[in-house]
């Protein structure tokens, strides 16, 4: 029997061109860095321009190669002209990172039409936006790589949290369909589900409880690994997905939860 041969992760994105959506920051901004580090160049998609270029800078000074565009991933239209510079700079497209979204709690009765609309529009409709974009870039190309955010939100009921789980769920949906579509063509198409990330805009959420501490150690506890999950977490599964190492993955929710809907909590272990 013929062995694999050997994937080097030193160096997996050299050539490769990668675009990431809502890299301003967390999980966005950890994504673009490693991708960049492992040798893509990195088209940052962001809705803020300073955040954007400020992270471009960064990566560049680092060693590697970035633009920034500011895109409302949103607009269809605004993502084809932005799509269009991506192909006019570097000549390809590989991979892409749909992370743009939000996360609003707001419990049913207290959430207006707009709000429940705004959360849908920006963490559904962008993922669609953005793929349908792609799709025949890749289809040219014989081949590429999307990959979604979804959330444990999309499995599991969180108080406040209707929209936004409805939302994720839809994109792990979303995804197993474009994957099953775009497979004889090349596509590859999964998604991400992250667990508690301790990022920057979750951290404020947490300085803003009554007991910061005690809010923070209860849902690190939850996990059975006992601790937040990072950004690098995630965006170490994202490079995951998008590498050669995954050519055989598509259609699959990587859960990235550090143990959280794998069943029971640490503290109703029968042994303790």
């Amino acid at each position: 029997m013929s062995e694999s041969p050997l994937v080097r992760t030193a160096s997996r994105f050299t050539g490769k061109v990668v675009i990431v959506t809502g890299a301003g920051a967390g999980i966005g901004w950890e994504t673009a860095r490693r991708f960049a580090g492992e040798g893509a160049r990195v088209a940052l998609f962001e809705l803020e321009e300073t955040a954007g270029n400020h992270i471009a800078e960064v990566i560049e000074a680092d060693g590697g190669e970035a633009i920034a565009l500011t895109v409302d991933v949103t607009d269809e239209n605004a993502v084809a002209a932005a799509i269009d510079t991506v192909l006019k700079t570097w000549g390809r497209l590989d991979v892409v990172v749909n992370n743009a979204g939000h996360g609003d709690p707001r419990f049913v009765a207290d959430m207006t039409v707009p709000e429940w609309d705004h959360m849908l529009t920006l963490n559904l409709r962008s993922v669609f936006v953005m793929s349908r974009a792609v799709w025949p870039v890749f289809t040219d190309a014989g081949g590429g790589a999307i990959l979604n955010a979804s959330s444990i939100t999309g499995r599991m009921a969180m108080f406040g949290l209707a929209a936004y789980g409805a939302s994720k769920a839809a994109i792990a949906t979303a995804t197993r369909v474009m994957a099953i579509e775009g497979g004889k063509v090349g596509i590859r198409v999964n998604c991400v589900s992250p667990g508690y990330i301790l990022t920057p805009g979750f951290q404020e959420f947490i300085d803003h409880q009554d007991d910061p501490q005690a809010f923070h150690d209860s849902m690190a506890n939850q996990s059975a690994l006992r601790r937040f999950g990072s950004p690098g977490d995630v965006a170490e599964a994202y490079l995951y997905l998008a590498s050669d190492a995954a050519a055989w993955v598509t259609g699959t929710d990587l859960v990235v939860d550090g143990g959280i809907t794998a069943g029971q909590l640490p503290d109703s272990d029968p042994r303790n």
